[in-house]
């Protein structure tokens, strides 16, 4: 079973550029080297390998995805987080942000897998990170928590950020502990706890500087009013989701 959190909040007031910017980067880079059957070489060249760190493909290696899915899914995850928090940060910030969260994933990851020479690739670990800066940010968006059991969805539950995300995030690190211990898997779940929890620095040191009134929203957030919540989820029954297929994962 896997959980998949679905962000219910409104848009941003402003064109999210470097979001759009980087979800066309990695969409394109993907498509460019699947059309010219060389996205199986860039990944080994590429990728990083916790065996052999360097920092070109510590930067490289969040630009580029093992196929459709994997580039899809992680793109769907980006644009449900990072619109906001690049409108709450700024663009130079949000962008310097995303890349020091990959970095910080990039290095849990090596810690957990010291010896190995499989490739990391996936920009998850630094979108992972906005996730991080959006669980403090915005504390009271709406989200919808999918259960699913392979491609069935078994339940949905309404939740806000700190809910829904904290669902997610804890399903990494237990997953995390037990690939580590007992199972070799193909999700990077380490680099999205590192991702995670460096977004949550970052955003710590941000809302540091914020007005009293702010830094009370973060800290005490109010829950939804039954007003908002019929509001938000009243066609939920009418309109249940069908993203079977998209995880967030390396």
């Amino acid at each position: 079973m896997f959980v998949l959190p679905v962000n219910r909040d409104s848009s941003p007031e402003e064109t999210p550029w470097i979001t759009s910017i980087l979800i066309v980067l990695n969409s394109a880079l993907w498509v460019g080297l699947a059309i010219a059957g060389l996205n199986d070489g860039a990944v080994q060249q590429f990728g990083l390998r916790p065996a052999h760190w360097t920092l070109v493909t510590a930067i490289t290696h969040m630009f580029l995805h093992a196929g459709f899915w994997h580039v899809a899914g992680n793109m769907w995850f980006l644009w449900m987080f990072a619109p906001k928090v690049e409108e709450r940060l700024g663009r130079i910030l949000f962008l310097v942000s995303y890349l020091v969260c990959g970095f910080a994933a990039a290095g849990l990851h090596t810690l957990f897998s010291l010896g190995s020479t499989i490739p990391l690739v996936g920009a998850s670990g630094a979108i992972s990170g906005v996730a991080g800066l959006y669980f403090v940010f915005f504390p009271r968006s709406p989200f919808t928590l999918e259960f699913y059991l392979g491609w069935w969805r078994v339940k949905s539950l309404n939740a806000q950020t700190r809910g829904a995300v904290g669902v997610w995030i804890g399903e990494q690190f237990v997953l995390g502990l037990i690939t580590s211990t007992f199972v070799s898997a193909g999700v990077a779940f380490w680099a999205h706890v590192g991702g995670f929890a460096c977004g949550l620095l970052i955003a710590a040191m941000v809302a540091s500087r914020a007005t009293a009134e702010e830094q009370e929203a973060i800290l005490h957030p109010k829950p939804l009013s039954e007003q908002e919540k019929e509001e938000i989820f009243a066609d939920r029954e009418e309109q249940p989701s069908d993203l079977t297929t998209l995880k967030l994962g390396n």
